[in-house]
C-alpha cells in the first residue's frame, strides 16, 4: 500500500523537486486567475481549497486548542502574516509583474526572514556570507525593478506588493518561533487550522460581484482551484511538513532555491513573458544571494 511517510523518506529529492515545482507555479496560476476573477476572489479561493485538503489534520489541533486557548490565538496571529497579508501582497504583486518576476521576488522570503531573525531573536545572527547573499539578493531586485525608469509604474509598486508580503511571512516564521515551539500538536495540524482560520478571516474582505466567474473558464478553474488552492496551498504544505518530519527543516529549506527558477522558466514559457536582459541579470543575483543565505544556515 502507497504511503507518502515513506515515499518521502525513500525519494526526498524527488518531492523537493515537486514542492518547489509547485510553489513556483503558483504565480502563474494567480496571472491565469486573474483573467477572469478579482485579486481577493483569487486569495479566498486558495485559501478555501487549501483548508479542505487539510481538513483531516484538524482534529488533533481542536483537541489542543480546548484546553489551551492561547494557542488557537497563536495560529490565527500567523494566519493573519503568513496567508492574509502574503497571499492578498503576492495576489496584487502579480497582477501588475509578469508571473516570472514575481516568482522571483518571492524568493526574498528567506532573506527577510534572517533580517527579522536577527533583529529579534537573540540566537539568530547575521554571518558574512549570509549579509552578502542579503545584499546581493536586494540588488538583484533593484536590476528587476529599475526604478529609475518605472517611478511611479505597475512595476515598482508590484515589487512593492511582494516585499511586504515577504515580509508577512517572515513575520510569521519570527512570531512561531517564540510562541509555538514544542507545543505537542504536529505541524501540518497546526498549518491545517492556519490556513481555516485565515479563510474565515478573509471572507469579509472578499469582493463577491462576479466570483461565478470561476466557471466561465475550464482554464480558470482548474488553475485557481486546483493549481493555486488544492494543490499550491493544500498538497504543498503536506509534503513540506512531511519532508521536514523525514529529511529534517534545514535539509527542506533548499526548496527555497527552486520556486524563483521555476516561476521564471514557467512565464516565459507558457505565458510568453519576455523579462529584459537587465531583469534576467537581476534574478540571477536574488538566486544566488538565496544560496548564500541557505548555505550559511546549513554552516
Amino acid at each position: 500500500m502507497f504511503s507518502l511517510e515513506k515515499s518521502f523518506n525513500r525519494a526526498p529529492f524527488l518531492w523537493l523537486a515537486i514542492l518547489g515545482l509547485l510553489w513556483g507555479a503558483n504565480f502563474i496560476f494567480m496571472k491565469i486567475g486573474s483573467a477572469s476573477l478579482g485579486s481577493t476572489q483569487i486569495v479566498w479561493l486558495r485559501l478555501v481549497f487549501g483548508a479542505l485538503v487539510l481538513s483531516p489534520f484538524l482534529p488533533e489541533v481542536f483537541r489542543a486548542i480546548q484546553s489551551r486557548k492561547k494557542l488557537l490565538m497563536h495560529v490565527a496571529m500567523i494566519a493573519l502574516f503568513a496567508n492574509i497579508l502574503t497571499f492578498h501582497c503576492f495576489m496584487e504583486g502579480t497582477s501588475r509583474l509578469n508571473s516570472g518576476i514575481a516568482g522571483v521576488l518571492s524568493g526574498t522570503v528567506p532573506l527577510l526572514t534572517a533580517m527579522l531573525a536577527a533583529l529579534t531573536l537573540p540566537e539568530e545572527r547575521i554571518s558574512g556570507p549570509k549579509l552578502l547573499g542579503i545584499l546581493l539578493s536586494f540588488g538583484g531586485i533593484i536590476f528587476i525593478v529599475h526604478p529609475w525608469n518605472n517611478l511611479g509604474s505597475g512595476t515598482l509598486n508590484g515589487a512593492g506588493y511582494m516585499l511586504l508580503g515577504g515580509i508577512g511571512y517572515a513575520s510569521a516564521f519570527v512570531y512561531a518561533r517564540k510562541n509555538l515551539v514544542d507545543t505537542g500538536v504536529a505541524a501540518i495540524s497546526l498549518a491545517a487550522l492556519q490556513m481555516l482560520l485565515a479563510a474565515v478571516f478573509y471572507a469579509p474582505l472578499t469582493d463577491w460581484t462576479g466570483i461565478t466567474g470561476i466557471t466561465d473558464s475550464w482554464t480558470v478553474a482548474a488553475s485557481v482551484a486546483v493549481g493555486l488552492g488544492v494543490l499550491g496551498s493544500g498538497f504543498a504544505y503536506v509534503i513540506y511538513y512531511g519532508l521536514i518530519q523525514s529529511i529534517g527543516a534545514v535539509a527542506t529549506s533548499s526548496v527555497s532555491y527552486l520556486p524563483p527558477v521555476v516561476a521564471l522558466c514557467m512565464g516565459i514559457v507558457i505565458l510568453g513573458e519576455t523579462p529584459e536582459p537587465g531583469q534576467l541579470a537581476g534574478c540571477a543575483m536574488v538566486v544566488s544571494g538565496i544560496f548564500l543565505v541557505r548555505r550559511s544556515v546549513k554552516s
